[in-house]
């Protein structure tokens, strides 16, 4: 990914943030206010401590596909001007399988959006994508993720808005379930909520 400039491409896990509440990619990609928190470090800090653990196993996927295994890959979109980095590819003869670790067994809706955005970027690469997964690190369970043509249309949708949303700086509405505002790292610039 070095061959090129990425200033202005938009990291994967934006889509997350974005989906999660629209105003984190407002402070974020606006603002430019990066905050971190006690819950974000600790989200962080769970996945490299399961990273370490599955480099010490033997075989990807509890053994149901067997492969090479990488970890922290970078990948890139030039279609859609995504960058990101895959916790996980294991490397097939056939093709590679994505695995992105989770610190939560909660999907707030950005779990397919997302591993859509990883393969778009991998097939891009040139990688055959056989299947994608994510990891449950509290489960300790892997769940299939099956990207759909739907999943890379949204993908296309969420991308547009968040370029929109650069263009014109204009702060989103507030998240509809106020449970996420209570441990949201920006809560206390969001004086419409509280």
């Amino acid at each position: 990914m070095s061959d090129f400039n990425t200033d202005h491409y938009l990291r994967i896990n934006e889509i997350k943030n974005y989906l999660y509440c629209g105003r984190i990619s407002y402070y974020t990609l606006c603002l430019r206010l990066d905050r971190e928190t006690d819950l974000s470090k600790g989200g962080v800090g769970a996945e490299q401590e399961t990273k370490v653990r599955m480099k010490r196993r033997k075989s990807a996927l509890h053994t149901v596909h067997q492969g090479m295994r990488h970890f922290d890959v970078s990948v890139v979109s030039h279609a859609l001007r995504l960058i990101g980095r895959v916790d996980e590819m294991v490397e097939t003869d056939a093709g590679v399988y994505l695995i992105d670790y989770k610190d939560t067994d909660r999907d707030y809706g950005y779990w397919r959006t997302q591993m859509a955005a990883y393969a778009l970027a991998a097939q891009e690469m040139g990688n055959q994508v056989l299947g994608s997964y994510v990891y449950i690190i509290p489960r300790k369970r892997y769940e299939a993720i099956e990207v759909q043509p739907r999943d890379m249309r949204r993908l296309e949708q969420i991308v547009a808005e968040l370029a929109e949303l650069i263009v014109h700086e204009v702060c989103p509405p507030p998240a509809k379930q106020i449970g996420k505002c209570r441990s949201c790292q920006y809560a206390n610039f969001c004086a419409d909520v509280f």
